[in-house]
């Protein structure tokens, strides 16, 4: 088989993704119909997976940068808080197994499977972190339900909400990045067909 037929495309559209993504994060954080509709995990598995074993921190720098600019424009600082340091562990680890998983070519399913068990997973570690950090929850298994459901009283909308928003642009970005995947792949498997059959 001719190797220019196995071997990646060279995904230079991915880096534009990544950054409208993470820009977007940013601009929907100032628009509360929005709350948590940036892909974060979709740009963490998703991303690393497509840039594969060399790259598949880039995704997590550009989370953290992005972290860091919502703390600054909404008050926080500029510091580093302890919820972005375990976001930051969290999207490390995700990356790092994306990148794994870069290596295998069921692209798309293994994408999106694999963004939406870590979008879940995501949600019940942060949930749990605001349960143990916040002390408007009760430490019993009531409150972690609580913090994993409906979240405090006087907070819309309720946490469950931001899972749905959560794995639904999980979905949107994992559908969109296999569909440029599978386009360029096509388009470079059309240019190699004609060189081949000579």
């Amino acid at each position: 088989m001719n190797p220019a037929l196995t071997s990646r495309p060279s995904l230079k559209w991915l880096l534009p993704l990544l950054l409208l993504t993470v820009g977007y994060r940013v601009v929907a954080s100032s628009f509360d119909f929005l709350g948590n509709t940036a892909p974060l995990m979709a740009i963490t598995f998703g991303g690393a997976m497509l840039l594969g074993v060399r790259f598949w921190w880039l995704p997590v720098v550009l989370l953290v940068a992005s972290d860091l600019a919502l703390g600054f424009i909404h008050g926080g600082g500029s510091g580093v808080g302890s919820y972005t340091l375990m976001s930051s562990v969290f999207y490390l680890f995700v990356a790092f197994l994306g990148g794994k998983a870069g290596r295998l070519e069921k692209i798309w399913p293994m994408m999106w499977c694999g963004t939406l068990l870590c979008g879940v997973l995501f949600y019940v570690v942060a949930n749990t972190y605001s349960w143990l950090a916040w002390p408007g929850y009760a430490m019993t298994p009531a409150g972690w339900m609580q913090a994993q459901t409906t979240g405090l009283p006087g907070i819309n909308p309720p946490a469950w909400m931001f899972l749905r928003n959560a794995l639904i642009a999980d979905s949107i970005w994992c559908a969109a990045a296999g569909l440029l995947y599978l386009a360029q792949r096509r388009a470079e498997t059309l240019s190699v067909a004609p060189s081949a059959a000579r």
